[in-house]
């Protein structure tokens, strides 16, 4: 069956079409989400002239990384809730791969503010943490839901969708050869789509990037998307062993800017290295503001189809319903102009020209015009790869490119010479005639590609770094650079002049992500966000055991210790605020750990007791026969499930009326006693005689 279209998203029919959550992150960010009316107060969102919606965050002022409740930020949610469908996403351009940062668009089931979360379901299409380099496609369920089959490309991480102490759910990373699925690279290739496909049987997610989008996205406004056409999807849900319409339904779409919380700060410094940055996540998203001028979604569109039966056309004259198709080019204006036709000569039938024709050739001279750093679309127009690099996009950094190192420098550079100079480092970057390598990309950041415009020295049609235009003026000696041609001695040698780039200067930057790490498993985003913790209870049989005093059966003049054991039932409530013990680093990417913090220890319920008054032989101080005892209720009544142990038997010495009071296991005082009769004792005695002369019997054998 054909998809048609129900819902488009664009400019301010997105806006319209989600509502701003403004509540406490239920995943624990160091994040304010704004009201709408704050956010565009604040200048967090807005739409620009091709209609795109940009959806930011604060970039500009510092906090306090404790007290408060972090960095502004927009969380939408699609007032519209759906049951199946086709889900196809523009962006131009998602959050950098920053450190601090966890973006995501996701959909979940929101009803009643997700109190009933994770009923319903949660599937994540986009989503990182801090420097990531691939995405993670997750999905969270109630108990039963699990991965099977085949026929996706991603790399299966994770694989029961249920909840567990991880709280990481099911997921796929982007596969290996797929270097432009999230951040930096999505957006130096000018963004790109995903694509969701949910009916019935499974739910499936697709990356195109801008270069690869199939015809049938880009030209939505004529044809129908045909998913099948698409090739395999990057991840599966669902299957045999997840129904698909049991564990997903009324799910409404969410994007969103995250900072820290349970995901990037639970994976800072053990997952990345953004450690070296500042020792905790909250600090640095607090005092940094200019890292998180590139943290922004600019969402071209959001369409969704609704799959509509094929008609017969010979049963009246039936038509597909007439929605609203998107724009041939969603967010730019088509025009079309008309002209009369051309008249062409013509000529009576067998007659000859009557006149000549002269015709004359002349060669107008041609400028071309100069190259231009980036495509209209935003892409860079460098390389999207070169020799396995991966063009990351402009970045600039306030600290000077602490974590780069100078390599080389040419007259000829360009951008295959550097990534070739740093064969075995991670990052490439090049300024004018400078190469500079880094292993970690430390406090860089992306910018808009079109600031690195200055042309290769090697290769006027490739862009080799920028400048940075508010440091103010430029004097020999400050450590800032001038926009010159460079030195033009040939090639330095390799660790020659070792040094950081000046922070004025804006690099290149190419990265080797064929040896990317899977990114760590995150947990699920969704749930209400006005409680600050998610109480858990559970039921626990637990034992208990005893220790009181009696009066022994068989020695009236002696007290004994002895122990009564039974078992309890306990509600135990567990509030989940979870800390992560990661037993993994740099080069052991397993999930991490969840423990449970704050956990309230139960209360356990005392065995009742009873107090009872007892005769013994003398047993007391001063010859005393009458005690008072504090005994277990139960051995009192009797019964068949009381159970009594004699093995702890132990002579309880009187002790004088004015003398210290002892506690016994039970908290009851051990009184001084005399003699007494055979109450409790008389109910303790067959089975403390018998105990005593099988006892005897073993000696003598």
């Amino acid at each position: 069956m054909p998809y048609s279209l129900s819902t488009h998203y664009a400019g301010q029919s997105l806006l319209d079409g989600f509502s701003f959550f403004d509540g406490k992150d239920p995943s624990n960010g160091f994040v304010d989400y704004q009201s709408r009316e704050d956010a565009q107060a604040k200048g967090l969102v807005s739409i620009d002239e091709f209609n795109r919606v940009r959806l930011g965050v604060d970039s500009v002022n510092k906090y306090s990384p404790t007290g408060g409740e972090g960095r502004p930020s927009v969380r939408l949610t699609s007032d519209a809730v759906f049951n199946h469908g086709l889900f196809i996403a523009d962006f131009a351009h998602m959050p950098t791969s920053t450190c601090g940062t966890w973006p995501a668009f996701w959909a979940f089931n929101a009803q009643d503010g997700g109190i009933n979360y994770p009923a319903g379901g949660e599937i994540d299409i986009i989503e990182g943490a801090n420097t990531a380099g691939r995405n993670l496609i997750s999905a969270h369920t109630e108990a039963g839901c699990k991965l099977s089959g085949s026929g996706f490309t991603g790399v299966v991480e994770s694989t029961d969708c249920g909840p567990s102490a991880l709280n990481i759910g099911c997921n796929y990373a982007s596969p290996i050869f797929d270097t432009t699925a999230y951040g930096d690279a999505f957006n130096a290739e000018g963004g790109g789509v995903y694509a969701l496909e949910w009916d019935d049987e499974d739910l499936k997610v697709w990356h195109f990037p801008r270069p690869v989008i199939p015809d049938d996205i880009v030209y939505a406004g004529i044809l129908s998307p045909d998913p099948k056409t698409w090739g395999p999807p990057q991840a599966i849900f669902g299957g045999s062993a997840c129904d698909a319409d049991t564990y997903f339904y009324n799910l409404s779409l969410v994007i969103n800017i995250n900072f820290c919380g349970d995901y990037a700060g639970k994976v800072w410094g053990k997952a990345d290295q953004c450690n070296l940055v500042a020792p905790t996540c909250e600090e640095w998203v607090a005092a940094n503001p200019d890292s998180f001028i590139g943290a922004y979604w600019n969402i071209n569109y959001i369409d969704v189809y609704n799959m509509v039966p094929i008609l017969d056309p010979g049963i009246g004259n039936g038509t597909l319903p007439n929605n609203t198709a998107p724009p041939l080019f969603p967010n730019g204006t088509a025009s079309t102009t008309s002209s009369p036709p051309a008249v062409l000569p013509t000529e009576a039938p067998g007659e000859a020209p009557s006149g000549t024709h002269t015709v004359t050739l002349s060669v107008v001279p041609t400028t071309f015009p100069a190259p231009k750093p980036t495509e209209s679309d935003g892409s860079s127009t460098n390389p999207a790869t070169i020799n396995g690099y991966t063009l990351l996009g402009c970045f600039g950094s306030r600290g000077g490119y602490q974590t780069f190192t100078q390599m080389s420098t040419s007259p000829k550079m360009d951008n295959e010479v550097c990534v070739a100079s740093c064969d075995g480092f991670k990052y490439a970057g090049v300024y004018d005639e400078i190469c500079y390598c880094a292993a970690t990309i430390g406090d860089a950041s992306a910018v808009e590609n079109d600031e690195c415009d200055i042309s290769c020295p090697g290769n006027r049609f490739e862009f080799c770094g920028g400048l940075v235009a508010d440091f103010g003026p430029i004097t020999p000696g400050n450590g800032v650079v001038s926009n010159s041609t460079g030195p033009s001695n040939g090639t330095v040698p390799r660790y020659h002049h070792r040094r950081a780039a000046p922070p004025n200067v804006l690099l290149t930057v190419y990265g080797n992500l064929l040896a990317e790490p899977l990114p760590a498993p995150a947990p699920g985003m969704g749930g209400r966000g006005d409680e600050k913790t998610v109480t858990v209870t559970r039921v626990v049989t637990t034992a208990l055991t005893v220790t009181y005093t009696a009066v022994c059966p068989t020695d009236p003049a002696r007290l004994v210790a002895v122990e009564y054991c039974t078992t309890t039932t306990l509600t135990v409530a567990e509030d989940c605020g979870c800390t992560t013990t990661p037993p993994y680093g740099a080069n052991n990417m397993t999930a991490p750990v969840y423990a449970l913090e704050n956990a309230t220890a139960p209360a356990v319920s005392a065995v009742p007791m009873c107090t009872v008054t007892e005769t013994c032989d003398a047993c007391g101080p001063g010859g005393a026969s009458v005690v008072t005892l504090t005994v277990p209720e139960a051995v009192v009544t009797g019964g068949p499930e009381v159970v009594v142990t004699a093995i702890a038997v132990q002579t309880v010495v009187p002790v004088a009326a004015a003398a210290n009071l002892t506690k016994d296991s039970n908290g009851a005082d051990v009184v001084a006693v005399r003699a007494g009769a055979m109450g409790v004792g008389a109910f303790l005695g067959w089975g403390l005689a018998a105990w005593v002369s099988l006892f005897g019997v073993f000696l003598m054998m």
